[in-house]
């Protein structure tokens, strides 16, 4: 089989490894589909330290089950899965309540030195794979993670019904919290992000007002949007000081903002305008089982449509171009790599 190999900064090459075969619970993943993260760019750039060559990574995907291991009675050949990207424990007190991602014993796939899936194939344990119903693309499988971080973010919001809601950046996350958001009955959702292009990826969906910051006031066009009432929660999609401070600064008095950005270890911000306005600041962390399972009934369901963040498909063995391209994404979301048959 073949994958795509991180051997060091900037350096990516599609070329022969050694196959994989499923041990007891888990099955072997014939991968149709895997997106590009922006942990993964991070990765490949050498910036973050969370992936150690030589090492697959890939935690974004979707695929065909081609083989069982021993003990394995939920899955069979054949069948169509995405996958919870990392294994853990099971019985710390995080996985008892079903908050694995915080299991000090966990791996995730495609990180550090656990291989992922950009190659051919992979195994991961039978208890982590999610069934996708036929009406689900593989490219759409693939996205499940990505709406799995979303998902928790809005819930951490509480009821946004008849609310004013702004996400701040659209990114992937940024666009999944649109689309998870328009499912909770807001008032209007308002997008903010220097790219014109990925506003109107916004509006696909479902963005109702969409802000570029660089040429318009944002702050005027909300106020003219909500009859001066502000908003009620916003979301933070990136992790910089100026997109943090929008989030804050357009809040009406006592209102909510969700961060989930991590583009920088620290960020600057007025604590006195927290304090005075009664303004609530709440971290959103990937997402445990309860909200994976739920990405994935979203597409299962067809509630959601995840086809317009998809920008780019590419076969697997073009992976490394493509990762150069990202380093400076422009107007492109998501990328997918798909598989070489």
């Amino acid at each position: 089989m073949k994958g795509l190999v991180y051997h060091g900064e900037e350096v990516l090459k599609w070329e022969v490894v050694p196959d994989v075969a499923p041990a007891d619970h888990e099955v072997k993943i014939r991968v149709k589909a895997a997106g590009i993260c922006g942990s993964d760019i991070h990765g490949y750039q050498g910036i973050t330290g969370r992936r150690i060559p030589p090492m697959i990574m890939g935690h974004e995907f979707s695929g065909i089950v081609s083989e069982v291991g021993s003990g394995v009675d939920s899955l069979q050949v054949g069948d169509r899965v995405t996958a919870f990207p990392m294994d853990f424990c099971g019985t710390c007190p995080s996985c008892s309540i079903g908050e694995v991602q915080f299991c000090p014993g966990k791996k995730q796939f495609g990180v550090l030195t656990t291989n992922g899936a950009f190659a051919d194939y992979l195994c991961v344990p039978d208890k982590v794979c999610y069934k996708l119903q036929d009406t689900v693309s593989y490219n759409a499988g693939a996205t499940v993670e990505p709406l799995a971080v979303a998902f928790r973010g809005v819930n951490h919001a509480g009821d946004l019904a008849g609310k004013n809601v702004l996400v701040v950046g659209s990114g992937t996350i940024g666009l999944m919290l649109v689309a998870c958001a328009k499912t909770r009955n807001p008032a209007k959702i308002f997008v903010s992000d220097l790219s014109n292009s990925r506003l109107e990826v916004a509006k696909l969906m479902g963005a109702d007002v969409t802000i570029n910051p660089a040429e318009s006031e944002i702050k005027d066009l909300i106020s003219a949007h909500t009859d001066n009432r502000g908003i009620d929660v916003s979301f933070e999609a990136v992790g910089v000081t100026p997109a943090c401070v929008q989030s804050l600064e357009n809040l009406r008095i006592g209102g909510t903002a969700v961060w989930l950005g991590q583009g920088k270890k620290t960020v600057e911000i007025g604590m006195l305008d927290i304090v005075t306005r009664e303004l609530r600041v709440v971290g959103s962390f990937t997402y445990g089982l309860k909200e994976f399972e739920a990405a994935v009934e979203m597409l299962n369901s067809g509630e959601i449509n995840v086809a317009p963040i998809i920008s780019k498909e590419v076969p697997m063995s073009q992976g490394a171009e493509w990762f150069e391209k990202l380093k400076r994404p422009e107007a492109l979301v998501k990328v997918i790599l798909t598989d070489e048959e």
